[in-house]
């Protein structure tokens, strides 16, 4: 089972203030929630014991409605769809301005709760809190209190917000700079097994940037960066052993890489990786299957995929070409 709470915004790690209405004029009251619907766990949730908190935001329209809703800190395995399904039925008196309704944004806290198993409130609590800040940031809707948050965050060890207030930090951006304690920053957040700033590491210790070279480490903090599934760090690695520019070179591997980000829908790695394929040494017909798969999926975002797919396709067969479809299909469904 699932419980909610509702119009909660959550500022700095254990704290919960109202949402952004406090710096609205004194005159708007907020939505209050009139009338609600739980979500349902989905099975997949169930099966693999998955508590969280979704963060939805949306637009309470005039007339208490939730309307363009979107998913502000996501749990995955289907619970934020089942977050937003519920919160379509659900049922505001709108804002208030001067006592007439207005439309408003706000923030809901839908809360996935599994009774039978315990569950710690706090590292939902930082995970929730940093979301929210980084969607203040990429909406430029950044304050002084998103860069507190993040500091706060950062000093409770919280990897992700580590990394980020780091970048900001050496960037000088909306902080006094400070390379010194940006890349202390980065370097604790990798040993935290933080995926951006293991890649970081690794190729400051590659390129010997800030750090002391050493090329076996900073190889394998970038590896361990693309099993966590840091896409940067898979093309990297993909481009690296193509080339053999860093590492030696190795076509294999350098398929396995790009692999990896072919299959999180990078339309470079799916390029390349057709390219590999199509010009392997002894290649089969399932080389030339997949690679055709690969450059479909690429082709709404790549000139290169298009064109090596337009002048591939005219010798395939038509078996070849349903075949083609299937798995271009099934690698659609794997993502």
């Amino acid at each position: 089972m699932a419980g909610c709470r509702t119009l909660r915004l959550f500022l700095t790690a254990g704290t919960m203030v109202p949402l952004a209405f406090a710096k609205d004029p004194p005159a708007l009251v907020p939505p209050k929630v009139l009338h609600k619907v739980d979500p349902r766990y989905t099975s997949e949730a169930r099966r693999a014991n998955i508590q969280g908190t979704v963060l939805l935001k949306a637009l309470i329209d005039e007339r208490g409605t939730p309307t363009q809703i979107s998913v502000l800190s996501p749990i995955g395995f289907g619970l934020d769809e089942r977050a937003m399904e519920a919160m379509r039925d659900w049922r505001f008196r709108p804002a208030l301005q001067d006592g007439k309704p207005v439309a408003s944004q706000t923030v809901v806290a839908v809360d996935f709760r599994l009774f039978h198993r315990w569950f710690d409130p706090k590292p939902e609590a930082r995970r929730t809190s940093f979301n929210v800040a980084v969607d203040a940031i990429q909406s430029h809707r950044r304050t002084e209190e998103t860069l507190e948050t993040l500091k706060d965050l950062a000093q409770q060890k919280y990897a992700p917000a580590m990394y980020l207030y780091a970048k900001m930090l050496e960037a000088g951006d909306g902080v006094p700079r400070d390379p010194e304690t940006a890349l202390r920053l980065i370097v604790e957040a990798a040993d935290r097994n933080y995926a951006a700033a293991m890649y970081d590491t690794g190729r400051r210790m590659m390129e010997g940037r800030h750090l002391p070279v050493d090329a076996e480490k900073g190889v394998e903090l970038v590896r361990n960066a693309a099993v966590l599934g840091h896409r940067g760090a898979q093309f990297y690695l993909g481009v690296s052993y193509e080339t053999g520019a860093v590492v030696p070179q190795s076509l294999d591997r350098a398929r396995q890489y790009y692999r990896l980000c072919a299959r999180l829908g990078e339309p470079e790695c799916q390029t390349r990786l057709a390219r590999l394929l199509l010009n392997r040494p002894g290649r089969q017909e399932r080389d030339l299957i997949a690679a055709i798969a690969w450059l479909e999926l690429a082709a709404g975002a790549s000139l290169e995929a298009r064109m090596i797919l337009e002048r591939e396709r005219s010798a395939l067969t038509p078996r070849q070409r349903s075949w083609a479809g299937h798995l271009k299909e099934q690698l659609l469904a794997a993502r």
